[in-house]
């Protein structure tokens, strides 16, 4: 591919156009025309229709001389080149509800799948990709024999109308029957909504549901899955209600219900597009226009602290690794009843940093019922089981990109919170004299007699340069003070989770060291759990 900024350098708006310009252009146009196999028409380049209309080759003449080309078109993929490896993307016609059915996307990704005119050697799709594909591939047959519309395409629009307008089941069974009965004889529309999710079983994303303890105690899983009472506080799994005789007997109504929806399948989704896997890579891959300044994760000092211990899982580009983010909201509204939950995400820091916080690549994984109190450990314990799992194992995948199938690990690297989120996720105090989660006991304070509570005002000028000008100043900070301490040391992982291996625990139970012994695993393990991650992922972060 020659240098094609002719395109954009050559044209200005209001006509002006080069030499150069005009003589590519009608280049351009002599062969993407010449490669059509039927019809006078194909896709449009220019910055109106961005290759989403088909136009005629004198309309197309007209749209690149008002319009110019769309950004960013530098390999003509529409239009012969086999980066998209095909001769012709075939864009389904998808109109008022493209953006909630995001159909067009999937379908591109499937004739990307199929229609292979690179010469590389492409590999058989791993199980979960195979399966995405072969769905697709069996969609593709027209509504019916007078349109253009896919089975697939009609699906997806309806379900997002009834989505979008809160349809019930039967009224969609309704709508369905309605519109089949209006359309010619022989068409392949479902005529129920049990038929639809048949067809798009394999968009179909993991989720479970998981019965808590109303105390959070323990998860009824693994080995509490047959579990009628918990094992630790006996509190009832199900709601009991009075029997009539004085006893009291189990709904099949849980008390409390975990919501589970596991990151992995959905990273791995992201790998079965072909823009979305080099997208993964960009963390080692990617140019930066400003190699001295912090614009990715990757450049950071924990990142690079991984990667110099662990050479072998950072030397491949498609590793993922993942941000926790967590925060109690409540969903009814502030006026509303006192209730609050904990959703938490998952982030993959992989991709760009434009990309990165978008919010299809921001993945809601539990939601938490009510205050987490001391139990994060249990409520996240299928998470982690998951990142354990991909962390020793792998997880099989298939990168689009490559057309290959590789071993894919994820880990854990970040977590995002406020400062009380914090305290509750890391199990670290973050009241009275240990707020800081970096100086801990090393920072220090002043006593507010009249307040009645410790100030850190002007205890930050130890972090000041030692000949900064403020650390000398007795009279703009507190009275007849210069500063001449060093700031504290900031603490490894490693360090942190020897304190906390140290920790002596309360057997009765209650406050701060409650807290930390639920979060190291060890109650945990006593109701038969596993233990929590920070034992396992703390000797390999920078906290």
């Amino acid at each position: 591919m020659d240098d094609r900024a002719w395109m954009y350098t050559g044209w200005k708006c209001g006509g002006q156009l080069s030499g150069e310009w005009i003589d590519k252009t009608e280049a351009f146009l002599d062969g993407a025309f010449a490669k059509l196999k039927g019809g006078n028409t194909t896709w449009c380049p220019c910055n109106k229709c961005a290759n989403t209309h088909r136009q005629t080759r004198e309309i197309m003449t007209n749209h690149l001389c008002n319009y110019g080309f769309t950004r960013n078109y530098t390999r003509w993929t529409y239009h012969g080149e086999d980066n998209r490896m095909r001769d012709e993307v075939v864009r389904q016609r998808i109109e008022e509800h493209d953006a909630d059915a995001g159909v067009a996307d999937m379908l591109d990704d499937f004739h990307e799948a199929h229609f292979d005119e690179g010469r590389r050697e492409e590999e058989e799709p791993e199980a979960t990709a195979k399966a995405y594909y072969d769905m697709l591939a069996a969609a593709q047959q027209p509504l019916h024999g007078h349109t253009k519309v896919s089975q697939f395409d009609a699906i997806g629009r309806l379900m997002a109308v009834k989505s979008q307008f809160t349809l019930s089941r039967d009224a969609f069974d309704v709508m369905l029957q309605v519109i089949g009965s209006m359309l010619p004889e022989g068409h392949i529309l479902p005529k129920s909504m049990y038929e639809a999710l048949k067809l798009l079983r394999a968009l179909k994303m993991p989720y479970e549901q998981i019965h808590a303890c109303p105390k959070g105690c323990i998860l009824f899983r693994k080995e509490h899955n047959e579990a009628k009472y918990c094992p630790k506080c006996e509190s009832s799994r199900f709601v009991e209600v009075d029997s009539g005789d004085g006893q009291k007997r189990q709904l099949a109504v849980p008390v409390k219900v975990l919501r589970y929806l596991p990151p992995i399948p959905r990273i791995q989704r992201l790998f079965m597009t072909e823009e979305s896997a080099k997208q993964m890579t960009w963390h080692k891959m990617g140019t930066r226009y400003n190699p001295d300044k912090l614009v990715h994760p990757s450049d950071a000092q924990s990142w690079t602290h991984f990667d110099g211990i662990h050479h072998h899982k950072a030397l491949e580009a498609r590793n993922v690794r993942v941000a926790l983010a967590t925060d109690g909201f409540n969903p009814y509204g502030m006026s509303a009843a006192p209730y609050t939950c904990w959703p938490m995400f998952v982030i993959p820091p992989n991709l760009p940093p434009g990309v990165i916080f978008q919010r299809q690549n921001i993945f809601l994984s539990l939601i938490i019922p009510g205050h987490l109190g001391n139990n994060m450990s249990v409520y996240v314990d299928p998470l982690i089981d998951d990142l354990l799992g991909a962390w020793d194992d792998g997880v099989w995948t298939y990168d689009r990109a490559t057309k290959t199938n590789f071993r894919m690990y994820v880990w854990y690297h970040y977590s995002l919170h406020d400062l009380p989120a914090y305290g509750i996720f890391c199990g670290w105090c973050v009241h009275g004299k240990f707020p800081c989660p970096v100086c801990k006991a090393a920072l220090m304070f002043i006593w507010l007699r009249k307040g009645g509570k410790y100030s850190s005002f002007d205890k930050h000028r130890q972090f000041l340069p030692l000949d900064h000008p403020f650390r000398r100043d007795k009279k703009n900070f507190t009275k007849g003070v210069e500063v001449k301490d060093h700031p504290p040391q900031m603490m490894t992982g490693a360090n942190i989770r020897a304190q906390l291996d140290g920790l002596v625990i309360n057997a009765e139970g209650g406050g701060l060291w409650d807290m930390v012994s639920n979060m190291l695993g060890r109650r945990s393990r006593a109701c038969g759990g596993s233990p929590i991650w920070l034992t396992f992922f703390f000797h390999i972060t920078l906290i």
